[in-house]
């Protein structure tokens, strides 16, 4: 039986502190669900430092975020989901 994922809405620009693996994002309206790991590194070795957390804070670039879903046709209707356009065929078949 598959377990069920709870998700916690984050209020707009709260920092997280997610677990080094595994951890989950689900976007705000696009209804992906992101994993994402994390690693926190030595900047004078490139080695990674065990035993320390990492803060992620994630917000959306309003301007990109247009032109990628212009760009790839994709809308958000109004359940909030985003969701790719379908092409249709004016005229028949040519």
């Amino acid at each position: 039986m598959k377990k069920k994922v709870d998700f916690y809405q984050v209020p707009k620009n709260e920092w997280q502190m997610p677990i080094e693996k595994g951890y989950k994002m689900a976007c705000c309206d696009c209804g992906l669900v992101h994993s994402m790991d994390f690693k926190v590194i030595d900047p004078e070795t490139n080695k990674v430092i065990k035993n320390v957390r990492t803060l992620l804070r994630a917000r959306r670039h309003e301007t990109l975020t247009k032109q990628l879903r212009k760009s790839q046709g994709i809308t958000v209707e109004q359940s909030g989901l985003a969701t790719k356009e379908k092409e249709e065929t004016k005229g028949g078949d040519k």
